[in-house]
């Protein structure tokens, strides 16, 4: 059992200054979140929470005597911390588990605060904190002393969700096209816990390169998914592939409002890369969108000009009114959006 050690023990200023320079290194990405003394997980981005504990949880368990506690920081009866993280008879190491800092009562905010100037080596204590101010000092005392802050902030663009999605198909040496991964954010990019889920589906039932023609077979029947299919054969000036996807959409159960939102969306983007130079990352960062977004809007306003586009996006403002109450008859104003852009498409 190795000794604790007592933060107070060490030099007054020198420790410190030597804080004020650890804390800038102590914020960690998710996917390197390992075993230590003192690990904060800050965010409410629960698929990046879950990712980031399991790794703790996988790594920590390497030891056959590890002790799993877990404690509830909001629901919390004074001393369980101390008891938590005390030295064991029964194993060499233990792992401490806490939900709800964000909501901690006072006794926990005290004990956690004591615990950090004598942090005990042996045991992988894991706060996770969702957010806002309750429990601010405790946080401000761990980044002081240089513990690991694990990021698990909420992914709120579209290219950071691309990120992820690419990221993690790196990460398992898996390469998916282009056109794939652009399917695959249409299909689930909405949410995040869904986008997760689906990488990790494709990496544990398929092989090989993920194509298009594979994200299709999964998760082709989307509402997303077939919004999109719709409004990238509408853009792309295809009006019978347009129309026949969009009956098919109608038929089997999806509403007009997302397929009006899908051409919407894809006419607002290519109104937005439309004249900015540069390359499709630069782009991308300064209009907050994906590269993969930039790529595709630059292959779409090859077939446009600027009237037939600003035409097309006035057509969108009129159906988006009749398919949300303003017209008789939905279908027939998506319908009728559909070869309206379509038909500009190809007049170029």
């Amino acid at each position: 059992m190795a000794t604790r050690t007592s933060s107070r023990s060490r030099g007054g200023s020198t420790a410190k200054g030597a804080a004020k320079g650890s804390a800038k290194k102590s914020l960690v990405p998710w996917h390197r979140a390992k075993p230590a003394p003192v690990v904060l997980i800050s965010g409410n981005e629960s698929v990046l929470v879950r990712k980031a504990q399991d790794r703790i949880v996988q790594a920590a368990r390497k030891n056959p005597d590890l002790e799993v506690v877990r404690l509830d920081a909001a629901r919390y009866d004074a001393g369980a911390l101390s008891m938590a993280t005390a030295p064991s008879l029964f194993s060499s190491a233990k792992l401490v588990l806490v939900d709800g800092v964000a909501q901690c009562s006072e006794d926990f905010l005290k004990e956690a605060l004591a615990y950090l100037e004598d942090v005990n080596p042996d045991v992988v204590l894991v706060l996770k904190h969702s957010g806002g101010n309750r429990g601010a000092k405790l946080l401000k005392a761990i980044e002081a002393a240089g513990h690991p802050r694990i990021d698990a902030q909420v992914m709120k663009s579209e290219a950071d969700k691309q990120k992820f999605a690419q990221e993690e198909f790196d990460r398992a040496e898996r390469r998916i096209e282009p056109a794939a991964l652009d399917a695959l954010m249409a299909a689930l990019g909405a949410d995040l816990s869904e986008l997760a889920a689906g990488v990790d589906q494709l990496l544990q039932d398929t092989e090989g390169v993920i194509t298009e023609a594979l994200v299709d077979q999964y998760y082709g029947g989307r509402v997303e998914a077939t919004g999109f299919k719709v409004a990238d054969a509408a853009v792309a000036g295809r009006v019978s592939e347009a129309l026949t996807l969009l009956r098919h959409a109608i038929s089997t159960g999806t509403d007009p409002v997302p397929i009006v939102a899908a051409i919407a969306g894809k006419l607002r983007t290519m109104a937005r890369v439309q004249g900015i130079g540069g390359s499709p990352a630069q782009v991308a960062s300064e209009l907050r969108i994906a590269p993969w977004q930039v790529d595709r809007a630059r292959r779409d306003l090859r077939s446009w000009n600027d009237v037939a586009l600003g035409r097309a996006i006035l057509d969108v403002a009129d159906a988006d009114e009749a398919v949300k109450g303003g017209g008789r008859d939905p279908v027939y104003a998506v319908e009728r959006l559909v070869t309206a852009v379509a038909r500009a498409a190809r007049t170029r």
